[in-house]
Parts: C-alpha cells; sequence; structure tokens
C-alpha cells in the first residue's frame, strides 16, 4: 500500500483501474494513485467519524458488509510485500440526482510479510530510505478509502437496488467489483485513501520499523515503513 500519489479510475462496466505512478494499494494488490485536494484532515479523526456514519440509519445511506477479504498487499516499488486478511464495510451516501459517494472501510486486518523490498521502499519522501522485509513477520492493518461516483446520466439514479454480494462469484470482495455491482456503468475515482500497519508483536523483534502510514498527500502521504533493513534516505518531497 505504499505510495508516490495517484487518481484511481474506476470504469464500473471494464473494471479498469488508471495508475499514473508508482504506488501501493487500497485494494491490495492493485496499485493506487492519490491525486492531491485542497485539504488536509486528520485521518483518525476521519476513521471515527466512519464509524458513526456506518450505524446512521438516515435516508439516502446504505450500509453492506462485513465481506470477508483477502488480497495480496503492494509497496511502493510495485513489489507485493505482504497477504492482508480484513473485513470490508462500505456507506454509501447519495450526494446528487446521478452521484454518491461511497466510503470503504477495512477493519479487522492482519497481515503477512513476504521476503520483498520494504512496502516504503521507493518512497523517501518522509525521510526514511530504501528497506527490505523477510517472510513470516505477523503484524495489523486498517484504513479506508473514499470513492467518488458519476452515474452515466448525471442526472438519474443509478444505484441497482437489486445489487448484493452474497452472490457466487462475491464482487464485494474488491473495490473495483463492488462499484461495478452496486453502479453498473457509472465511472468512480478514488482520491483519498488512509491506510496504518502496525508490526508491535513480540515476535517481530527482527523488524527495525514497525509502522508505517500509507495515505493520499489529502490524509498526509506516506510514512513509516515495515521493514528488517533500511538505508540512508535522501528525502524528496511527494507531496505538495
Amino acid at each position: 500500500m505504499a505510495k508516490l500519489l495517484p487518481l484511481v479510475v474506476f470504469a464500473a462496466t471494464a473494471l479498469a483501474v488508471t495508475v499514473a505512478t508508482a504506488a501501493a494499494s487500497p485494494d491490495r494488490g492493485t496499485r493506487i494513485i492519490a491525486t492531491p485536494t485542497s485539504f488536509l484532515v486528520d485521518p483518525f479523526q476521519e476513521e471515527l467519524q466512519l464509524e458513526t456514519m456506518a450505524s446512521s440509519t438516515s435516508s439516502g445511506t446504505k450500509h453492506i458488509g462485513p465481506v470477508p477479504s483477502s488480497s495480496s498487499d503492494s509497496g511502493t516499488c510495485g513489489i507485493d510485500w505482504a497477504d492482508d486478511t480484513f473485513d470490508r464495510f462500505f456507506t454509501i451516501r447519495q450526494t446528487g440526482p446521478g452521484t454518491y459517494t461511497v466510503y470503504e472501510q477495512f477493519k479487522n486486518g492482519t497481515f503477512v510479510t513476504r521476503t520483498a523490498p520494504s512496502p516504503g521502499a521507493c518512497d523517501s519522501s518522509d525521510g526514511y530510505g530504501p528497506g527490505l522485509i523477510t517472510a513470516g513477520l505477523n503484524g495489523t492493518m486498517h484504513g479506508y478509502l473514499i470513492a467518488n461516483v458519476v452515474c452515466a446520466d448525471p442526472l438519474a439514479p443509478c444505484l441497482d437496488p437489486s445489487a448484493a454480494c452474497d452472490v457466487p462469484a462475491n464482487p464485494c470482495d474488491t473495490t473495483a467489483g463492488f462499484l461495478a455491482e452496486f453502479f453498473p456503468g457509472a465511472a468512480s475515482t478514488v482520491d483519498t485513501f488512509f491506510f496504518h500497519y502496525a508490526g508491535y508483536d513480540s515476535a517481530n523483534q527482527a523488524l527495525i520499523v514497525h509502522e508505517w502510514k500509507n495515505a493520499s498527500c489529502n490524509r498526509g502521504g506516506n510514512h513509516g515503513d515495515i521493514a528488517t533493513a533500511t538505508a540512508t534516505a535522501i528525502e524528496v518531497n511527494v507531496c505538495p
């Protein structure tokens, strides 16, 4: 999930993802690039707000989850560094006649590392240099992303009332699959994401950097790493 910040475009019919630069991925396994926006918020506070929203019964809000999921996890170098297991929770809010915002939460997450470049190895913007990670180390992860959906006809609703996750193909175990199932024919963008990884367990004493924040620029950018070895970094400003 590491990042050199991107814009992710989902075409719900083709499930296409456009990637502009090396970045890790909120959809575990699909690298995402985030376009910075003009505001910055505290992502931990925003997670608390999403928890409140997830329990809202207000009209125009729909909740789906938990959806058990697992995925490989790519780092800033584009190489898978871990395998993740987590539950997805989705909250849909209609924001206009043919527009929606989808809040996807990743909860109860764990990861198991692979032998690979560390997730932050190709992003030295926070002062952490290229790193390595060895296989078999465990940790926890959680996070969220925000998708903006525009219907093919922006003046008409396109949320499919018959859409469901409990079908044989389980379309909801990826972000793109969920959007295609619930918003057929619509387009969507993701420019906000935040993921937090921690390897504090006593079994992980091999880690010399054990906390990594993987985030879009409008949520603070990347910081830290999950690594058993690192080199000195030359800091380069990635987020404006």
